[in-house]
């Protein structure tokens, strides 16, 4: 799609109409599209934009705004629908993020070299795929050595890192970074609630909260 005048004073009035409410349902198709590791029918789908959303810590409905986006505004379109799935391919994500951006005043923050460096970093630890294993594990009423295992290879491998990332994603581009500091955080709480989980009873744990940190005390008789 060329990105001519109208085209912009479309999706402006979109965010000029819709507001903060508006800026995230675009926000949220746009960081879905990113999504990978799974099989896909489109850029996006429902699932995955209801999901971003909550990782903003919003709860509404997106799909009346995605129908005006698809007929009114014309940057989406359907690429595949069924009674339990609903697909769209982003038209022209270079002009989505350059509104998004411009929006948010960052139209020039996407080319630092250490905001993506950041982002590689942060998804070179495959997050998602970190979050589904805890979140299978957090599922199970007891955990074996096996489970235990893997949380401790975790807290002592990847979740490090994280924590690191998190700190400077915090201090330096928490705008820019919502979606990936949301992720961090997530996994951060279970990773914490698995470890309290394991070891209910014998230990327990605390957060310091400004470092980031998780720690675990020995009751005291």
């Amino acid at each position: 799609m060329k990105e001519d005048e109208e085209d912009q004073k479309s999706l402006k009035d979109f965010l000029s109409k819709y507001g903060d409410r508006g800026y995230y349902i675009l926000k949220a198709l746009l960081e879905s599209s990113k999504i990978i590791g799974k099989a896909k029918l489109g850029d996006f789908d429902l699932k995955d934009l209801k999901d971003m959303l909550n990782r903003y810590g919003l709860d509404y409905n997106p799909v009346p705004l995605i129908a005006k986006l698809e007929k009114e505004y014309k940057i989406i379109r359907t690429t595949y629908r069924s009674d339990s799935q609903h697909w769209w391919d982003i038209i022209d994500k270079k002009y989505l993020e350059s509104v998004i951006n411009e929006y948010e005043g960052n139209s020039n923050k996407e080319d630092d070299p250490k905001l993506r460096l950041l982002k590689l970093q942060f998804y070179s630890l495959n997050p998602e795929n970190i979050q589904n294993i805890l979140q299978k594990m957090s599922q199970r009423k007891k955990l074996g050595q096996e489970e235990r295992n893997i949380i401790k290879n975790i807290a002592f491998s990847e979740l490090p890192m994280i924590v690191d990332f998190l700190t400077k994603a915090k201090s330096e581009y928490e705008e820019e970074l919502l979606p990936e500091i949301s992720l961090s955080e997530k996994i951060i709480d279970l990773a914490e609630n698995l470890v309290l989980k394991a070891n209910s009873s014998r230990y327990y744990g605390k957060v310091d909260k400004k470092e980031n940190s998780i720690g675990f005390e020995p009751i005291k008789d």
